[in-house]
């Protein structure tokens, strides 16, 4: 008898809106991977660049096996909402027991997944997988660090969306339960993170540096300023209130941190 095929099939969501000069990179990425056992979602979020024609254009010139959807209309004011449905949109179309999320202007190293793969074949008890990310600028590249530390009530440091990788029906759960349409500010990573390391208690950060994180002028980031902008304060409260609304409902302790009670001091502030 012949034995079985063990090597999981892998699902590769990648979400997109107006990032046509990435796109390709991107894609390629995908396609050159050294594991081979993969189906790819293009997820286009109604793009008003020429993305759509682009990734069509070369899907069929070059005769390629992966999947191409697009929203006929954008269903949210926020891009943050937009992306979780992007991604959910994903979901319901992947086939892969794994699932690896990325953003379409950032790529992947040729051996990521395969690593990634490996990683969970021989761990059971890891659902979710957050590799490491290289800043890339336009004429230089920086690795980053994200030590990881327990906290029973803080959310964790933790690479970006593009750096997620997950087993696909732990992460289907998670979805629904961090997918509301609240917070605004807030992206699905952070979400994400929270949800799978206080909750789930399934986080693990492998020390690879496995995702070219682009960093470019028109990312949704940018007005997010460290201290110095009402969005970042905005933000910031947005997280803590996320953080209790999910300690509460799993009934765990909320934060109520001296860095708590200065983020709402200063938006009642701003509000004035």
């Amino acid at each position: 008898m012949k034995k079985a095929n063990k090597t999981p099939l892998v699902s590769v969501i990648i979400t997109n809106y107006n990032k046509s000069n990435f796109i390709l990179k991107s894609l390629r990425s995908c396609l050159n991977q050294s594991y081979e056992k993969k189906e790819i979602i293009f997820i286009d979020d109604k793009s008003s660049d020429n993305s759509l024609i682009k990734i069509k254009n070369f899907k069929k010139k070059n005769k390629l096996n992966f999947s191409v959807f697009s929203n006929s209309k954008k269903k949210e004011k926020y891009a943050t909402f937009n992306h979780i449905d992007a991604v959910k949109k994903g979901l319901s179309k992947a086939k892969g027991k794994y699932i690896f999320l990325l953003d379409s202007d950032d790529y992947f190293h040729d051996n990521k997944i395969t690593s990634i793969v490996n990683i969970f074949k021989n761990n059971k008890n890891i659902k979710f997988i957050l590799d490491l990310p290289i800043l890339k600028f336009k004429n230089k590249e920086i690795k980053k660090s994200f030590p990881y530390k327990i906290f029973k009530n803080k959310w964790p440091k933790f690479p970006p969306t593009s750096c997620m990788c997950f087993e696909k029906k732990y992460l289907k759960v998670a979805i629904k339960k961090i997918g509301f349409k609240k917070f605004p500010n807030l992206a699905i990573d952070f979400r994400l993170a929270v949800y799978y390391s206080l909750i789930l208690k399934k986080f693990y950060i492998y020390k690879s540096h496995f995702t070219y994180y682009r960093q470019v002028d028109q990312s949704m980031d940018t007005k997010y300023i460290k201290y110095r902008s009402k969005e970042w304060w905005v933000r910031r409260k947005e997280a803590f209130d996320f953080l209790n609304y999910i300690l509460r409902k799993n009934k765990l302790p909320i934060n109520k941190s001296l860095d708590f009670h200065v983020t709402n001091f200063f938006n009642k502030i701003l509000s004035l």
